[in-house]
Order: structure tokens, then sequence, then C-alpha cells
């Protein structure tokens, strides 16, 4: 399978840097998803989960807003603020707080808080 590079970068460093096969962004004008050969782009984003599929693992990173550029077979993401939950017990379970922390004090839109908090709680 086909897979392609992902950088997330907030200000305070990396958060995500790696080969996937797909990735799933919450787009400002809603969710888009990017598999290899996606047509370049640049998009801003919204409060929500990143939702990051490779080969051997499955990872969310939740972001408070920012900015994705697509081009060729790389997609560089910079989230002014973001978690990556990821890891196993109590890390995760640390991960999924303070994911749903920055959420909760991003936006105000209850609907889209319910969309992400759905999406991390079922990484449990």
């Amino acid at each position: 399978m086909q897979d392609f590079q992902l950088d997330i970068v907030t200000p305070y460093g990396e958060i995500f840097n790696g080969k996937v096969t797909a990735v799933y962004l919450p787009g400002k004008d809603g969710e888009f998803g990017v598999l290899p050969g996606h047509c370049d782009m640049l998009a801003l984003l919204r409060t929500g989960v990143i939702d990051i599929q490779s080969e051997t693992s499955h990872d969310l990173v939740a972001i408070n807003w920012g900015h994705v550029s697509i081009s060729h077979n790389k997609v560089s993401v910079l989230a002014d603020g973001a978690v990556c939950v990821r890891g196993g017990g109590s890390q995760v379970s640390k991960a999924l707080e303070q994911a749903k922390r920055l959420l909760e004090e991003a936006s105000s839109d209850t609907s889209m808080l319910a969309g992400a908090l759905r999406k991390l709680d079922e990484a449990k």
C-alpha cells in the first residue's frame, strides 16, 4: 500500500512525524480525507481531531486550530495547539484528558465538540 509523509507541528514542537496511509482532517468547511496522490492544496483547520492511519497504527491528534499544506506526497499541519493520543494504559488516559481540555477551551460550538469528543472516547 502507498504511503505519504505527515508532519504535525505546533509553536512548541513536533507532535507527529511519520509515514501514513490516510489522514482525516477537521477542515473549516468540514472534515476531509487525504490519501496518496491527493491534489495540492492549502486549507484552514478548525477545532477538532486529526485521524491518522498507517499500516501499523491508528493515532488521533486533537487540535484547536491550524493550517494544512498538501503537496505531492507530503502533508504538513501547523497547529496552534495539539495533543497526540497514543500509547497505552495511563498514558492514553492522561492524553485523552489533555485533548478534551484543549478542545473545550478552543470552541463553544457544542455540536462540533460532541463529534470531536466522541472520536476521542472511541480511542479508549
